[in-house]
């Protein structure tokens, strides 16, 4: 019936979230463009791989625009790892900038995005105070 209970250290970790305000920050961004309502419209009861993802998202005039605001509210709360620099373990969380996306560093799991839609929810319990 559940995926799994909440316990009382995930009410905690939400309090932090909804007090840090990253989640509204990207909300408001979200809700400023269309990318992700797009994303998850050609998403919905299909699997795409990340090419066709790319290449449909950045149909949008404004996608480069989107994605380094998206980078600038994520870079407040997280690490930074500039390009060329090769310093992740397992355990490293922070935000790198790509071409057309933003690699995502958590502990034993990594991946791009290009959109907020794509960001793991688990990701959000490691942003930090600035």
């Amino acid at each position: 019936m559940f995926d799994r209970q909440l316990t009382v250290f995930d009410l905690a970790i939400n309090e932090k979230i909804k007090k840090i305000g990253i989640t509204d920050e990207l909300k408001e961004l979200s809700s400023q463009y269309l990318i992700d309502s797009h994303y998850k419209k050609i998403t919905l009861g299909r699997t795409l791989t990340l090419h066709e993802i790319e290449t449909s998202l950045m149909r949008f005039k404004r996608f480069p625009e989107y994605i380094n605001r998206v980078y600038e509210i994520l870079s407040k709360y997280y690490d930074e790892i500039k390009e060329f620099e090769n310093k992740t373990d397992f355990q490293t969380i922070a935000i790198a900038k790509r071409d057309n996306c933003i690699r995502i560093y958590q502990p034993r799991h990594q991946y791009s995005i290009w959109c907020i839609s794509m960001i793991d929810d688990e990701f959000y319990k490691y942003a930090k105070v600035k």
